[in-house]
């Protein structure tokens, strides 16, 4: 027997919503309060003079490089800049074209387009990242470098994306903003191309509110990378950072001091979201007419989302509404006329004629994201708040007729 669903005035399976998904943030304690009051003390909140200097960004980029296994660490403002000045170290310039996914953030594609690049646009796969065939059809003899983006936490296919950039010789730049802390065949993100970039903003893995970080093991690209994130750069190093024009995009010693605590807990935020999520895909995979989300690599997700698909775009935006009504806080990733940063539709008023898009893969990209449910795994879910996630997915997809 069908259980009413709450959408049409049975009982939910929850009482209240589930929690609010910052997984960096709900973590914050006594530990960062301390970080932040002993900086505050020193009178010294910026990373390179002050009258007690306690060294907390050169701390951080020590550690976050150790973590991420590379040679270099530079802390900078935000991923936005981050993605600045990596494509800046790269050399990307006019003239130049870099390949994006048509799913991710506004940013990755608009600073390109801030270096007057060209954009290409490609299509993504079931994994939600970019598709190493769409990659391969959109090089030219302009395309300068690849930036795979880890979306939604989990690693795209770096051995595709590393076999075309080595064929024809191009850059690649992870953009790893929504995966810190995971890893690719036993390498973390950041680490596998030519650089990372990463984002501490609120929603992240680990956060200072704002903040980023560029992470390579070239020497040159660092040097480069660290002349365009400070305008004063090479006088401060002059025998090694090139005379660049920069900006600034310094971090400042608060943000350093938050983020080694943070990093602190990384592994720990991780651990309780994989455990989440694994227990939810392995009672939902049962329900016939769902079809999982595809894990290039299911021990590198940090998995901040359990995604699936429908078999349409309607009946996703059903299954959502139903289970919104249970008190599960779900969304379909697509819809048209609903503007989000994260879809190439709307990239076009802030990058115009500067984007080029493979339209077939492109539209496939859409039916994609239109039949995709997205629910948050939040790091601090009870068991009873995952069973809940459960028992509303198997109650909405019987009241549909999907099991």
């Amino acid at each position: 027997m069908k259980e009413k669903l709450a959408l049409y005035g049975g009982k939910p399976v929850r009482e209240k919503p589930l929690p609010p998904m910052f997984p960096g943030a709900l973590f914050i304690d006594e530990n960062e309060e301390r970080a932040v009051l002993e900086v505050l003390r020193s009178k010294s909140l910026f990373r390179y003079y002050g009258p007690n200097l306690l060294r907390k960004v050169e701390q951080f980029e020590r550690e976050f490089a150790k973590y991420i296994g590379v040679k270099y660490c530079l802390g900078v403002t935000s991923g936005t800049a981050a993605l600045y000045v990596a494509l800046k170290a790269l050399g990307v310039g006019e003239g130049d074209e870099v390949i994006v996914p048509a799913y991710t953030w506004i940013a990755t594609p608009t600073v390109a387009a801030y270096l007057n690049a060209k954009i290409r646009v490609v299509g993504i796969d079931k994994s939600l990242n970019i598709s190493p065939e769409a990659i391969e059809r959109n090089i030219t003899d302009k395309t300068k470098v690849i930036i795979p983006v880890h979306m939604r936490g989990a690693p795209a296919d770096m051995d595709g994306v590393m076999k075309i950039a080595k064929k024809y010789g191009i850059k690649v730049l992870e953009d790893c903003a929504q995966a810190c802390g995971g890893s690719y065949k036993g390498r973390k993100l950041g680490s596998i191309g030519n650089a990372g970039a990463f984002s501490f903003q609120l929603n992240k893995n680990m956060t200072a509110g704002e903040g980023g970080a560029v992470t390579t093991n070239d020497e040159e690209v660092y040097k480069r990378a660290f002349a365009y994130h400070d305008v004063a750069a090479h006088y401060r190093k002059p025998n090694y950072i090139p005379p660049l024009p920069g900006l600034n995009f310094r971090m400042n010693e608060i943000t350093g001091a938050i983020l080694i605590e943070q990093l602190k807990k990384l592994d720990k935020i991780v651990s309780c979201m994989k455990r989440n999520k694994e227990k939810i895909r392995k009672a939902i995979a049962e329900i016939s007419e769902i079809e999982l989300r595809k894990l290039n690599d299911p021990e590198g997700d940090t998995a901040v989302c359990v995604v699936f698909f429908l078999k349409s775009h309607d009946l996703a935006v059903k299954f959502v509404e139903a289970l919104r009504a249970e008190n599960i806080n779900a969304s379909v990733l697509y819809r048209p006329g609903h503007v989000d940063g994260h879809i190439f539709e709307y990239w076009k008023p802030l990058i115009g004629d500067k984007m080029i898009v493979d339209e077939e893969s492109c539209k496939k990209s859409l039916d994609l994201l239109g039949r995709a449910v997205h629910i948050d795994v939040n790091p601090l879910l009870t068991e009873e708040d995952v069973n809940s996630i459960i028992e509303g997915i198997f109650k909405v997809a019987k009241a549909f007729n999907l099991t």
